[in-house]
């Protein structure tokens, strides 16, 4: 197991993409507003890779936020709306010594720490507990107040990614 783990560390960061290469952010407009989050690649290279392909390529455009729970977090990335969904493809989880603040955003995942797929979690509060368990890749720096507007059901309009 670990060997296969290393041999897909290695390949995803031969191909990450130029999104985990350079200092991006994510631009992600909602019906409530815009947020805009700063990647973290030095920490989760192969996350912002991911999260940067699926952003680009429109798979987020249109999804629900499926979990919104006040002062904790709201949870979008599932295309399926039920909180079960993902796109099909998991990625190894990528743990740092990162806190979760307002405005982290992390990946969801199940009780399979390395089942992280396309959904995640930006943090309405400061939530300690998750620290170092979930792959936090992102920090929001613009638009911080949208988070307390948005409703469970709310959509996401469109996330893509850019150069900061």
């Amino acid at each position: 197991m670990r060997r296969k783990w290393l041999l897909a560390l290695g390949i995803g960061l031969l191909a990450l993409s130029a999104v985990a290469r350079e200092r991006s952010v994510c631009v992600l407009e909602t019906e409530r507003g815009t947020l805009v989050f700063r990647l973290f690649p030095e920490v989760a290279p192969l996350t912002v890779a991911r999260i940067g392909e699926l952003a680009d390529s429109g798979f987020y455009d249109g999804i629900l936020f499926h979990r919104v729970v006040a002062d904790f977090v709201v949870q979008a990335g599932d295309p399926s709306g039920t909180g079960d969904g993902g796109s099909g493809r998991t990625i190894v989880a990528e743990f740092s010594h990162l806190h979760y603040l307002r405005g982290s955003v992390g990946m969801a995942r199940d009780d399979d720490i390395h089942s992280n797929d396309s959904q995640f979690f930006i943090c309405i509060s400061e939530q300690p507990h998750l620290d170092g368990k979930y792959t936090l890749f992102g920090q929001v720096i613009a638009g911080e107040d949208v988070l307390d507007r948005i409703r469970q059901g709310d959509r996401i309009v469109r996330l893509r990614t850019r150069r900061e």
